[in-house]
């Protein structure tokens, strides 16, 4: 049949067919990164025990119960995001990006009791994460995206792969087979051989352990932010109770081309992905003051309950013109084109890990004061759920869910902060913070992530490290500015598809991706003002 690109005008609802969420879908809505007050932020975002700063309120609700007068400030910062991608050649790609990070209110009221000196509420908006960033990568290897698409076809039947033309009433491909394949074959990308079982299996159209020149450009935009309802207390003096509510919002939007070039001709990938989430949940926090150096607080973080609405389109580009002749062997009348999918949309629901923290604070004399931060957060819970008000089966997602057990870990971060006053108005402040990746380290070697829909590029991240500093100033009792800055390291792994293998032990590699290392390196300068009354 002769091939024919095709663009499906229809919007499709698919409340119960899966596509593109899963596994890393799941952690990059999970993880969070360092934002906050300049004041938390050039001390590590470190406060759970200190108390008395917005973003800090965020880490521990209980420290809003050491604010003695009302307050209102502002958070605003400018950020460098460099990619640097190590391959058979280097690539380096900055995104720079402006925004507000943290406001709140505090209202404090004090209560005519000696036990319950006061009570106060809050509420805060926090930035928990920033998409924005660019990766560009190219290089060559004898890897292929087409070898991993034939692997991943065996047994399709092609007549079920072809995308229907003008007069056609076939049905859309892409609501019943897997999207790679469907794109694969009508760009004459693979092609199909029946087997004496009867199964049919695909074959590349590229040679075996071809030298291919591929592309990767990777574009994100979106953020995670917070806004958190908190209310607290202290308790003779010594012990300070506090309660959050939090609505979430996310905001995601991803684009990537893969392009690959051989001897037989090229192809480009591309993929958008377009996604918003609303979630809620509650945080519960204490800090205790045994004297009055000493500071020891403790927070839990109960799990996010997104509602997620997702929209994607794939395409592909071909252009095989300089082996017509064989294609047209195979199917004849080729032409170069493209191969569209529709615009689809899904809806599920995700469930973030909770989070416990433990700190501990040393404040000496009017002078001096650190903080260090303990967080645990077990990445092996976060879940898929099908929406509520869905009719499918509440285990839709239970394959997914296992993936996520056995690839995940419980990760730790650790922050450390210290703050100097060198005069009655200037403080000098330092911190440092280490966050460590959530994956399994067999996971993360075998470098075989479950994908769904086509969006295969994708990162692993390591361990991220943040080295922070800055200065505040107290123009008077009421009005105040701190200044910050943020230095993120983090290394990681571009994989422009995912690595097959041929039993569950990862040791019989079959298809191994194009896979390149990145250095990603954040600079972020940060403002805050304040207000006091």
């Amino acid at each position: 049949m002769k091939k024919i690109s095709f663009i499906f005008s229809v919007l499709f609802l698919l409340s119960s067919y899966s596509f593109s969420q899963g596994e890393i879908d799941a952690v990059k809505y999970s993880t969070k990164e360092l934002n906050g007050t300049a004041r938390s932020m050039a001390m590590g975002g470190s406060f759970g025990a200190l108390g008395g700063d917005i973003t800090g309120i965020s880490t521990n609700p209980a420290g809003i119960g050491v604010y003695r007068s009302s307050e209102i400030s502002g958070t605003f910062g400018s950020q460098m995001n460099n990619f640097s991608v190590a391959g058979n050649s280097r690539i380096s790609k900055s995104t720079k990006s402006t925004d507000g990070s943290s406001m709140g209110f505090i209202g404090h009221f004090p209560l005519r009791n000696e036990s319950v000196p006061m009570i106060n509420f809050g509420f805060s908006y926090n930035r928990q994460k920033n998409f924005d960033g660019k990766i560009e990568a190219a290089g060559s290897s004898g890897n292929s995206l087409i070898n991993f698409i034939a692997n991943r076809s065996y047994g399709l039947d092609p007549d079920n792969l072809l995308m229907p033309d003008e007069n056609s009433s076939m049905p859309d491909p892409f609501l019943s087979q897997p999207w790679l394949s469907v794109l694969a074959y009508n760009s004459y990308l693979i092609n199909p051989q029946l087997n004496s079982n009867g199964k049919y299996s695909y074959y590349p159209l590229i040679s075996p352990n071809e030298l291919v020149q591929n592309k990767i450009n990777k574009s994100e935009k979106g953020s995670i932010d917070n806004y958190d309802f908190t209310i607290g207390t202290s308790i003779n003096n010594q012990l300070n109770i506090g309660l959050s509510l939090i609505v979430s919002e996310i905001s995601h939007y991803q684009y990537s081309d893969y392009q690959e070039d051989f001897s037989k001709g090229s192809y480009v990938l591309n993929n958008e992905l377009s996604v918003k989430g609303a979630g809620f949940g509650a945080k519960l926090g204490l800090i205790y003051r045994p004297i009055n150096s000493l500071r020891i607080g403790v927070a839990y973080h109960t799990p996010m309950r997104y509602s997620m609405q997702e929209y994607y389109q794939a395409r592909i580009d071909d252009n095989l013109s300089e082996v017509a002749d064989v294609v047209n062997e195979i199917r004849p009348d080729y032409k170069p084109g493209s191969t569209y999918s529709a615009e689809f949309t899904n809806s599920y629901d995700l469930s973030t890990p909770d989070k416990w923290i433990f700190s501990v604070a040393g404040i000496i004399g009017s002078r001096f004061a650190a903080n260090i931060d303990y967080e645990l957060i077990d990445y092996r819970k976060m879940k898929l759920h099908v929406p509520s008000d869905s009719y499918d089966a509440q285990d839709w997602y239970s394959v997914d869910n296992e993936y996520i057990k056995s690839d995940f870990k419980t990760a730790s971060t650790v922050k450390f902060g210290m703050e100097y006053r060198f005069t009655n108005q200037l403080y000098g402040r330092l911190g440092y913070a280490w966050m460590q990746n959530p994956y399994n380290d067999k996971f993360r070697e075998a470098g075989n992530a479950a994908i769904f829909n086509s969006n295969v590029v994708h990162v692993l991240e390591g361990d991220t490290h943040y080295y922070t500093g800055g200065f505040g100033y107290r123009f008077n009792q009421n009005f105040y500015l701190d200044l910050a800055v943020v230095l993120r390291t983090q290394k990681g792994n571009l994989f422009a598809f995912p690595n097959i293998y041929s039993d569950e032990s990862n040791t019989n590699l079959v298809v191994r991706s194009s896979q390149y290392e990145i250095k990603n390196s954040l600079t972020k300068a940060i403002v805050t003002l304040g207000y006091k009354f």
